[in-house]
């Protein structure tokens, strides 16, 4: 069974509250004010907490690299992706949650956020268009220790999806890695996580192919080290686990590698049919 974070309901619907303007030092406002702070160095790990005026959070882990790609999923596999942040102490534009594959939820569903980065680990905001709420994100250390290059064979999970992967996992040049496997419907996965900078953030290419029914694709995305299993796919065994939040264009998706053999996969994961990012940003 799948672990659960702890949060009271779905990031989706807190991301469709209020349009309330923060200013640089994060206090609201009925607009927005100019600020003159930073660039800050964001690049890096952060936990966001979306809270609508109703009272409901949610919480979500995820990363942003050097282009200002944020992206975080929360605990039933949705993924919640920011406007592109690039350190400047004011942003805008849309806030968008995707729901958990095979979910079932109206998907995907975009509101207005407007915010600021008010240090290199913080970050406010509030949104708009359905429900209103707001966001705020704080840095944090996922892995104990520096990220360093996986290698080896793993076995991955997607929240939401009835499948196993069959991956092996190289090192290139430096801490940067390759993959190739397969899946239990028999198509083919590769791809690389190139590290940004010396952080403990990947930036991914995912591709997908093989034979009748496996539809070909190539995605991108991003990833993080983390010491927590984080939907309990491992029974919270002590390892180092991988994490991949995939924009593909099919729906974005999360995978959970875990170091693991073929003959090591237990019983297949059921799929889940519960969202939290998409209700959160819904008008309710």
């Amino acid at each position: 069974m799948l672990g659960k974070f702890v949060i009271v309901s779905s990031l989706a619907a807190l991301v469709l509250i209020a349009a309330v303007s923060i200013s640089c030092g994060g206090s609201s406002s009925n607009k927005t004010t100019a600020c003159t702070d930073g660039p800050f160095n964001i690049v890096g790990d952060w936990q966001i907490t979306v809270a609508d005026t109703g009272g409901d959070t949610t919480t979500g882990f995820g990363a942003i690299d050097s282009t200002g790609l944020a992206l975080f999923f929360d605990a039933t596999g949705d993924t919640l992706q920011l406007p592109t942040l690039t350190g400047a102490c004011a942003f805008s534009g849309s806030l968008t949650a995707y729901a958990e594959p095979n979910s079932g939820l109206p998907s995907p569903v975009t509101v207005s956020v407007t915010g600021n980065v008010t240090s290199d680990s913080a970050i406010t905001g509030t949104f708009s268009g359905g429900n209103s709420g707001t966001i705020s994100a704080a840095s944090f250390s996922p892995l104990t220790g520096s990220a360093t290059a996986l290698s080896g064979p793993m076995l991955g999970e997607i929240p939401g999806i009835d499948d196993f992967l069959f991956l092996d996992l190289s090192p290139t040049t430096g801490n940067n890695m390759s993959f190739a496997g397969d899946d239990s419907l028999g198509c083919t996965i590769s791809g690389t996580a190139t590290q940004v900078g010396t952080s403990n953030v990947f930036d991914i290419s995912y591709s997908y192919s093989g034979g009748e029914g496996c539809t070909a694709s190539t995605s991108t995305g991003i990833g993080f080290e983390s010491d927590t299993d984080y939907y309990g796919f491992n029974d919270s065994q002590a390892t180092t686990y991988f994490y991949a939040d995939i924009l593909a264009a099919s729906g974005p998706f999360v995978v959970e590698m875990f170091s693991g053999c073929r003959e090591c996969a237990h019983a297949k994961p059921v799929a889940r049919h519960s969202g939290r990012f998409p209700m959160l940003l819904r008008a309710k």
